[in-house]
Order: structure tokens, then sequence, then C-alpha cells
């Protein structure tokens, strides 16, 4: 293969001088007309120096001008010919070198691969020396394999032979596990059983306390159920400042100003003089009532001395704690067993309207303490209640003639002429008081008032009246939306006269609701239902508006306080709530003992 390629190439390069001599040739030819056409020039330099005339007198020159002229065609022919001799000699020197570089690289090429196939031959001829030795092997390995073979068939057949005689003692076993497996499975069942009934009679033994408290709610068997507050120590601090020393102070703006939290007092007086509960030796008390008029010092605080209410009644709440940390029971839990009373609309947050009670926050120190008040508000995002540790109260109603009603006791159904009634604030004016973002009662009396004001069935009225008394109890409704606050005192005035109430207020929380059903003697509908009121009332069936009207005869009671108390008022609903309050050893942080 080389030597082919060689003399190929060696062709080639022949080929390549044979067109290259013509090319020479022609480059001497060219070269021998330009130096005859030279000699010519010198000669005739030579011969006339000063130029060739171009005419002489006389003379004639015609025959010089044309051998010029010749002369200078052939010069200039010999000079083009002398020019493409040069590039054609240059381009076949580029192809040459061109050539003989392929031909150097292909030699190259071709000498490389002898070496490789020289290379291959010696690898082949040395794996197959090792697949040679490799088959010896296997044909040793081969031979043992057969052996170990022959064996193991040997120890097989043993092993099916004691297979065989198992399989008989294990098909007996299965039985017996498939049997017990059965009986685990129906015992299983059964005790799932026994569950579920355990859990039913569970669930019936709650409902059956439920509805038995129900029943002494609804039917005044009260005084089994009184009696558990005998179990109640309740100690009450002696903070005069605070309570009684301050109503004498302001009396007469406590007769203007406080109203609404006039039960403060009455509350004091009844945990000081219920014998029940109260305990003179704190070591002994279940709970700690704190005698701090909270509500009718904010109410005196804004409107007699005209400064900020809030601030002055938060700084009067941090005095009497330094009084009470003077004695040991308040670090014991943290004040988890002290009771607080806040006759104010939104208690602890010591404000009468939603938003501003929503920016408010709880005084430092009362976050754990039970809090006793008028409103329970459990919309979103509100902290000045809580629904596992504080206590929702009726109003204290001081209007004798409303208390003489006892449920609408003697007042004659038929007689109730009035089919729904309202009066009170519809809206309230503008100031820096009431300003409109405050969106006082979400706009419901507003509506109650344009959409049934001049209903026949409806009486809404604006304002106070002289015979509310008699308004009220003229009516088989009487509507209790929600002002600046949820709660307002008409719901509770509206049970004692016997007119069924209607509660208009989202995320309220009524006093007692884990013992008084109030589905039995009220309507609740949503705020959002307000323009469907009228064909919600008249849809109730009149027997229904009779039954609702029979329970308030029984059920007014527990909304009334009296001096002192009797079983089953407002006051002695309260101490079964404390009662319940009660946590059994649960130290704070800072407790001790020895």
């Amino acid at each position: 293969m080389a030597k082919g390629q060689t003399g190929k190439a060696s062709k080639r390069n022949v080929n390549v001088n044979v067109a290259c001599g013509d090319r020479k040739m022609v480059f001497l030819l060219g070269l021998t007309a330009i130096m005859f056409t030279l000699s010519m020039v010198f000669i005739a330099k030579a011969l006339y120096p000063r130029g060739v005339p171009v005419s002489f007198p006389g003379a004639d020159c015609t025959v010089y001008n044309q051998e010029l002229e010749q002369c200078s065609r052939k010069q200039t022919v010999a000079t083009v010919a002398l020019k493409k001799t040069i590039t054609d000699l240059v381009a076949c020197k580029a192809e040459k070198n061109a050539e003989l570089e392929a031909l150097s690289l292909e030699i190259g090429a071709h000498d490389g691969v002898a070496l490789l196939r020289r290379d291959s031959q010696a690898g082949l001829e040395a794996q197959v020396k090792n697949i040679t030795r490799l088959c010896k092997d296997l044909e040793i390995h081969h031979g043992a394999l057969a052996e170990s073979y022959d064996t193991i068939r040997k120890h097989l057949h043993v092993r099916e032979e004691a297979y065989s005689m198992v399989h008989g003692t294990l098909g007996e076993h299965v039985k017996d596990k498939r049997q017990l497996e059965l009986e685990n499975y129906d015992l299983k069942t059964k005790d799932k059983t026994n569950e579920a009934i355990i859990d039913n009679l569970r669930a019936t033994l709650e409902k059956s306390k439920f509805h038995q408290e129900r029943e002494w709610i609804q039917n005044g068997k009260s005084h089994e159920r009184s009696l558990a507050v005998a179990d109640l120590g309740v100690y009450v601090y002696d903070l005069p400042e605070f309570s009684t020393d301050f109503l004498v102070t302001h009396t007469e703006n406590y007769k203007k100003r406080c109203r609404n939290q006039l039960g403060e007092h009455h509350f004091h007086n009844l945990f000081l003089n219920d014998t029940r509960t109260r305990v003179m030796d704190g070591e002994k008390a279940d709970l700690y009532y704190v005698p701090v008029y909270t509500g009718c010092y904010r109410t005196v605080m804004g409107e007699e001395l005209r400064m900020d209410a809030y601030d002055a009644t938060y700084n009067y709440i941090k005095k009497a704690l330094v009084q009470i940390k003077k004695q040991p029971y308040w670090d014991r839990s943290q004040g988890r067993d002290h009771v607080w009373v806040f006759m104010y609309d939104y208690g602890v947050c010591l404000e009468y309207a939603r938003n501003f009670a929503s920016k408010r926050n709880i005084p430092p120190g009362l976050e754990n303490s039970i809090m006793v008040g008028y409103v329970g508000d459990n919309t979103p995002g509100m902290h000045c209640y809580s629904t596992w540790k504080d206590i929702v109260v009726p109003a204290y109603i001081q209007n004798d003639d409303i208390v003489a009603a006892q449920g609408g006791k003697f007042t004659d159904p038929e007689t109730r002429h009035v089919f729904a009634y309202f009066r009170g604030s519809i809206k309230w004016k503008l100031s820096q008081w009431h300003t409109a973002e405050m969106n006082y009662s979400n706009g419901v009396r507003e509506f109650i008032n344009n959409t049934y004001g001049n209903d026949e069935l409806f009486s809404i009225k604006s304002g106070t009246s002289p015979n509310y008394i008699e308004e009220m109890a003229s009516a088989t409704f009487c509507l209790a939306p929600l002002g600046y606050s949820l709660w307002n005192f008409r719901f509770y005035e509206a049970i004692v006269m016997g007119c069924i109430p209607v509660i208009i207020a989202d995320n309220i929380e009524l006093p007692y609701e884990d013992m008084i059903d109030y589905r039995q003697f009220t309507v609740k509908i949503l705020e959002s239902q307000v323009t469907q009121m009228k064909d919600i009332l008249l849809s109730i069936p009149k027997d229904k508006v009779r039954m609702k009207q029979e329970a308030l005869k029984r059920v007014w009671k527990h909304f009334v306080y009296n001096h002192p108390t009797k079983e089953g008022d407002a006051f002695d609903l309260l101490l079964n709530q404390l009662r319940k309050k009660i946590r059994r050893f649960q130290p704070a942080s800072k407790a001790y003992w020895f």
C-alpha cells in the first residue's frame, strides 16, 4: 500500500513539472522579445542621443516611425505576457505546495494505520492466549460444579421430605391461628360496641345534667342547685378609698352620672352580706373580690372633672393594685382568682363604643383576673372580654315598677295590641365625641326607623317617655338592637316586663348562657336580616309566641337583684358561675411554700 501510494505521488509530480516546463518556455521567449526590444531602443538612443527626429526638411522619416511603433507594440505585448507568466508561476507554486502538503498528510495517516494494525495484531494474539487458558480453567470448574450440583440435589430431597412432615403440622397451627384471629376480631368488635355504648351513656348523662340545669332555671327549682354555692368562699378586700369613700365624696355626681354603673355599689353590698360565701380569713378563700368602683369613677372623671377619663381610671386601678399587693393573695396566682366588677359598656377597656374599645389595652396586671360586666362581645379582634374566664351579668334594673311586672305575670297577652315596639336613640348628633366613623348601631336603628317607622304593626319612637312602662306592656315584641355597644338596658327591661325581646346584635354573649336557654323566650336575628325582620316575626306561630310569653313569667327573676340575695336571682347565678371559675392548686411562678 505504501509503495503504490508513493508511485501515484511521483506521477503527480511529473505532471506538475511538465506543466510548469511549458510555462518556462513561454517565459523565455517573452523575455527574449523584451531583450530584443530594449536593445533596439538602446541602439536608437545611441544613434540619436537627442531623440529620433520626427521630420527633417527634405527627408522622409515614415519608415523609422513605423519601426518604432512596432517595437513599442511588441514591448507592450511582451510585458503583458511576462506578467501573466509570473502570475501563472506563482499559482503553480501554490498548487504544488498544497498537493505536497496533502500528500504528506496522506502518507502520515497510512503510516499511522499500519502501526495501529501491528499493535492490534499483537493484542489479538495475546487475547487468544488468555482465552485458551480461561477455557481450560472453565473445564476444571465445570467438573467441580457438577459434583456440587449432585450434592445439592441430595440435600434438597432430604429437605422436601422434612417439609412434607412439617407442612401437616403447620396446617393445623394455621387453622388454630385463624380461629384465634376470628375470636379476637369478635372481641374487638364487642369492645368497640361497648365503647360506643359508654360514649352514648356519657353523652346522655351530660345532656341530662344540662337539661336538669335548664329545668332548674326554667321551672324555678333552685334550692338544690343553690346549695352548691356553700362550697364557695369569697374574701372581700377592704378598700374604702376606691369604693364607699369615693361614693360619699361624689354623692351628687354619682346620682346624676352613674345610673348605669350603680350596680357596682350594690354588688359590693351583696358580696359583703352573703353569709353563705363570705369568709373573713383570706387563707380560707377560693376567690377574692376587689371592690373598686371603676365604672362610676370612669364616668365621674369624664363628666365632672373634664379630664382624660381613661388615663384617670387607669391610674385609679394602679393605686388599688398597690394596696392589694400588700397582702399575699395576689402574687400566689398573679390575680387569676381575683374578681373585678366593671359596670361600664366595654368593661375593662373603659370605653363605651366598640371602635374605641378595640384600640384600648387591658390595664397591666388585670389580664388574668376574672372580669364581671355587662357586655360579652366576641367580635374578632375584640379583647375586652374573654368567654373562658370572664362572666356576663344582667344590668342592674333600678326601677321598682318594672320589677313589679314579674315577667308579664299580671298582663293579659290579648291586651298587647302593638306588634313590635322600640323606644330609644335612633342616631347620635355628630360631635367630637360622636363621629361618623363610629357608625352608631352599624346603621341598624336608623334602618328600623326609616323602614318600619310608619308601619301600623310597629311603634318606633325616639328619645324617652314618661309612659315607657305602659308602652312596653302593650307590645308583644320589644326590639333590642345594638347601639355603640352590643348590650342595652331595654333587653333586660323587656324580659321583666314580659315583652319578647328581639336581639339584633351579632357576636353577643348573653348572661349565664350555659344555664339559661334563651331560645325559649327570646328571638335573635342577625344584623343583616333586619331587612326581613317583619316577615320573620310574622312567621312565628301564635302558639309559639304564647309559649315564649309563658317562659318569661318563669325566668324573669334570674335577671333581677334582690337585697338580700334570693335563690335563683341574678346574683345567686353569678355565685354559681364564680364557683365554676375556682382553680384548685394552680400557683403562679412567684408562689412559694415550705
